[in-house]
């Protein structure tokens, strides 16, 4: 490794004795430092700095270094408060350039020094960096003996915490948050550095990306990423103990994205897939969304019904000839060149009248009824026609109707979560 880097941030707790931060510095050459000091060990850095350009033949430019106080180094909760803010330099640092890198050196310090800098860099984009040595007092157990000391560790944070990465994501994707799951593992994947931990990170998200995508009704890009992530099924077996449930539900998901993709019109299926989506919606509690998906399933589901059973392929194309001789006359002065546009309560009233019994049912059930339909409040909602918020009532009308009109089963949403990670 070339530690002689131009563009290296190194980030440094500051203990008792400067022989391991003269080493820190004399292996990375970094271009900026930040010392975490007390007001104990501020005094330190003055030797560490004359050490360190004795050692090179020339010192450190003041301009370069910078100092990070905390207040109580015992107090861990007050360090890390103190440590937070290092984030945005971090960060400005990393944004500019590809070649510039931050080394977290953690050996010097208080016990809460060190573990808060390690707690606080988590999540950064670095390597960890610590000073062990060849000799230690008393007997290889005491502290490194001076003259000794060398850098045994770097390690970038990601690819030991990748599993935190994982635990965060499953959480939030559980929660209904798959775009937020997405976000969380692409910015894991982009910071890890073992090709393993990259691999498995990278897997996990092309599992969420596919229903994050089937989520939005893209259910082509939903295929593809469950095809994504079937490929490396072993990396799903290295994050989940139950991995072996989880790819059998993948690929039948697979499966039915693939019959979706292939629609070109309203089928069961579809209905269902918008019926599932307003249940997810629902659990978030947005029924303004939820009931608007149902309204439209709704209508769907009568399309298909008419398509499927009486040959009428279009609602909004609907021949005078098709409809019953009762619906002609009511209906026929709003026909435009010998069509109709049929809309959702219009829709089941042909099916009625064409004795199906889906039309048949939906009368019984009060939706055909002008003023207690719950239908009609949809009408009433922001999304539609008025400025009052669907209720979870309303909701809950329009779901379970639905779900006895087309015998759909209670409830989905569970074929959706992800197992507990390892």
């Amino acid at each position: 490794m070339d530690t002689n880097n131009q563009h290296t941030l190194l980030i440094c707790s500051v203990g008792g004795t400067p022989e391991p931060l003269v080493q820190t510095l004399r292996h990375w050459r970094p271009a900026a430092v930040r010392f975490i000091v007390s007001a104990q060990t501020r005094q330190q850095v003055d030797a560490v700095l004359r050490s360190f350009a004795e050692l090179l033949g020339e010192p450190l430019s003041p301009g370069c270094y910078e100092f990070v106080t905390v207040g109580d180094p015992e107090d861990f909760g007050k360090v890390v408060a103190s440590l937070r803010p290092l984030a945005t330099d971090v960060g400005k640092w990393l944004d500019h350039s590809g070649d510039h890198r931050v080394v977290v050196d953690f050996t010097g310090g208080t016990k809460c020094m060190s573990a808060a800098l390690a707690l606080v860099a988590r999540r950064w984009s670095c390597r960890f960096s610590y000073i062990g040595g060849a000799r230690r007092s008393k007997n290889g157990v005491g502290v490194v003996e001076s003259g000794s000391e060398r850098v045994v560790l770097f390690a970038n944070p990601w690819d030991a915490l990748g599993y935190q990465a994982v635990e965060d994501a499953v959480t939030v994707f559980n929660h209904g948050g798959y775009a937020a799951a997405a976000a969380l593992l692409d910015r894991a994947t982009k910071s890890a550095g073992d090709a393993a931990v990259k691999r498995e990170l990278s897997t996990l998200k092309a599992v969420i990306d596919g229903y994050a995508a089937w989520d939005r009704f893209d259910h082509k890009t939903a295929r593809q990423r469950f095809a994504d992530a079937l490929k490396n099924r072993n990396d799903l077996a290295a994050i989940f103990a139950d991995a072996q449930e989880l790819v059998r539900r993948i690929e039948c998901h697979k499966a039915s994205m693939a019959e979706l993709a292939a629609q070109t019109e309203p089928t069961t299926a579809w209905v269902e897939d918008l019926l599932r989506n307003a249940e997810r919606r629902a659990a978030e509690h947005r029924f303004d969304d939820a009931v608007a998906r149902l309204y439209r399933a709704f209508e769907a589901l009568a399309q298909v019904r008419l398509r499927e059973r009486h040959g009428i392929s279009d609602t909004k194309a609907v021949p005078l000839t098709r409809l019953t001789d009762c619906l002609r006359e009511e209906w026929g002065g709003r026909a435009r060149d010998g069509q109709l546009f049929l809309g959702l309560r219009d829709a089941y009233r042909l099916l009625r009248g064409l004795g199906d019994d889906l039309g048949e049912r939906f009368n019984q059930a009060g939706f055909d009824d002008e003023e207690r339909s719950p239908l009609v409040a949809r009408n009433q909602s922001i999304l539609a026609h008025g400025f009052q918020p669907a209720s979870q009532t309303v909701y809950t009308q329009l779901h379970d109707g639905l779900c006895r009109l087309a015998q759909f089963d209670h409830g989905g949403e569970d074929d959706w979560r992800l197992p507990a990670p390892r």
